[in-house]
């Protein structure tokens, strides 16, 4: 912070005047610059500090505590919220209306005595206001009579008894996610405002072992591409191979990791537009900021407890509730309430706005990608062992690498556990058909799924490598002659399909229709000397054909 000379420096003649005499110190300077220099060397002496200290009331001496207790600093917007507005005045307007006779806050008498100024810094979030105590000076106040030093952290939450209703997190986002990229692999998905449509989003809804919210969706939607696991390719969903594989293959510990690295860093998710309670029109916070307030404030929670939601927000809002709004401002941004329909701004709407986010955060995204439990509908949460690695507390988890093969039966269902390598999932599910998603999950070598395969350029002898080496060479030999005779026949297989079939009383009959170019071309191949094979589609033209020609048609479809 600036030194007392050079923050006097910045002020105009009239107000170091009024400073000065405060501080009951004479001014015969004119030149601003020169009284600034005069009046800081008057100030600044032990004895003169401490007999303004003594002049002050005890909220006075309390709002100078409370920034000692900061380091010296504390955001601009928070100290005035927290200790009054100063009222802005030129010199004219000051010399006019003496406000420092009547102060309207403790921040305005502090002010206008030079013991708390404000100046704007460069912060990670951009520049923001700060009031300070000039440097300098700080060390004069009288130490022995300042006990707001805890005021320099935020309060630490303590732990509490073990709930009910407790819902411990997972790492489903993990398969989801690997179900996703198997989906994109096969189907064209176009990316819709950063979500998939409605449609897809019913397709892969039971494949998915966690929920397939539109929140989750874009949220791993938004991971894949930050990771480069997936690409946008002219509006569509696209994975890309080679960095797909080297994620698919790491283990668990390793992809949740990932996952939550890139969520840190993200810029394509923001939680805002999916906080519950909230209609936003338009989107002008930055979500890096709220996350990095809910990972700085993680160390004030126990690391192995449960704690309250309300605590934490509530520590937030005292601490730093311009978390999200560098400048302070409430009323810029377009956030509708969802029940009443009316625009939350001003400070008041803090916890239906900010501290609503900084609660989907929690129990949204953190619960989601597996670092926090929650309980009681999401109003307590603990750090699981992964939240503990992520907010490095401790060292993120290493189990053995995964080795639970695929088993394939003779029908050629497929069950494919949890903790097998979603890599072979992913490859299982280019050639199969889809049938369920869970812990197994289940696919079926069939002809539709090796039409996949066929699409794909993919080999029988590729398919045959990869069966063995996912289920220990435990590939039964009806799925093995299965996928031979699919390789020699092509794309071709048995078909079953439903027939029409036009009877008639005599062959006689039967050789009259086909010499007739009206009927004949509705008819197929002959299945008896009375009977012909009739196009399923060209029934009815047919029936309306014989009745042109004088014959009685009775169809019985059932």
């Amino acid at each position: 912070m600036q030194t007392l000379a050079r923050t006097l420096a910045d002020y105009d003649l009239e107000l170091i005047r009024v400073i000065a005499a405060r501080w009951d110190v004479e001014l015969k300077a004119r030149d601003p610059k020169k009284a600034a220099e005069t009046l800081a060397k008057a100030i600044l002496q032990p004895a003169k500090v401490e007999d303004m200290w003594r002049r002050l009331d005890d909220d006075q001496r309390g709002a100078l505590q409370a920034l000692l207790g900061s380091g010296g600093k504390m955001g601009g917007v928070m100290y005035g919220r927290m200790f009054g507005e100063i009222r802005p005045m030129g010199p004219g307007k000051l010399e006019r209306e003496k406000p420092y006779l009547t102060p309207v806050s403790i921040n305005e008498a502090l002010y206008y005595r030079g013991l708390v100024a404000f100046i704007f810094s460069d912060t990670p979030k951009g520049q923001q206001p700060f009031a300070y105590i000039p440097s300098d000076l700080a060390p004069l106040l009288p130490k022995n009579e300042t006990s707001y030093k805890a005021a320099a952290q935020p309060e630490v939450i303590e732990p509490i008894a073990q709930p009910e209703n407790v819902r411990q997190a997972d790492t489903a986002m993990v398969d989801d996610l690997t179900t996703l990229m198997a989906y994109c692999q096969l189907v064209d998905v176009k990316l819709i405002d950063g979500g998939i449509s409605a449609d897809h989003q019913k397709t892969i809804k039971p494949y998915f072992i966690g929920s397939s919210h539109p929140a989750r969706l874009s949220l791993m939607i938004g991971l894949a591409l930050d990771m480069g696991i997936a690409s946008i390719t002219q509006g569509s969903l696209k994975t890309v191979g080679g960095v797909l594989k080297t994620w698919l293959e790491a283990p668990r510990a390793a992809q949740v990791k990932a996952l939550a690295e890139a969520w840190k860093l993200s810029t394509r998710y923001n939680e805002m537009a999916f906080t519950p309670g909230l209609k936003v029109e338009r989107l002008n916070n930055d979500p890096l900021l709220a996350r990095q307030t809910v990972l700085t404030f993680m160390e004030t929670v126990p690391p192995n407890g449960w704690w309250p939601v309300d605590e934490f927000v509530s520590n937030v809002k005292e601490e730093e509730p311009e978390f999200q709004r560098p400048t302070g401002e409430y009323d810029s941004w377009y956030i509708r309430d969802g029940q009443s329909n009316q625009y939350l701004r001003g400070f008041e709407s803090w916890d239906k706005v900010d501290g609503a986010m900084l609660r989907f955060i929690l129990t949204g995204p953190m619960h989601g990608l597996g670092l926090l439990d929650t309980a009681q509908n999401g109003a307590l949460c603990r750090l699981t062992a992964y939240g503990r690695a992520f907010t490095g507390e401790t060292e993120w988890p290493a189990p053995q690498a995964e080795t639970t093969p695929i088993v394939v039966r003779d029908d050629g269902m497929c069950d494919v556990p949890r903790a097998a390598s979603r890599f072979e999932r992913f490859q299982l599910s280019r050639f199969t058909e889809w049938l369920k998603g869970g812990d197994p999950y289940q696919y079926r070598i069939s002809a539709d799924g090796l039409a996949q395969a066929t699409q794909q350029n993919i080999k029988a002898e590729q398919l045959l490598a990869f069966l063995k080496r996912a289920t220990n060479n435990a590939v039964p030999k009806s799925v093995t002659q299965l996928i031979e005779t699919w390789a020699q026949a092509g794309t071709q297989s048995a078909q079953l399909s439903r027939l029409v079939v036009l009877r008639l009383p005599t062959p006689e009959l039967l050789e009259t229709l086909m010499n007739n170019p009206a009927v004949r071309r509705y008819l197929g191949a002959a299945l008896g000397p009375a009977a012909v094979a009739v196009r399923a589609d060209q029934w009815e033209g047919l029936v309306s054909a014989l009745q042109s020609n004088g014959i009685m048609v009775e169809v019985d479809m059932g």
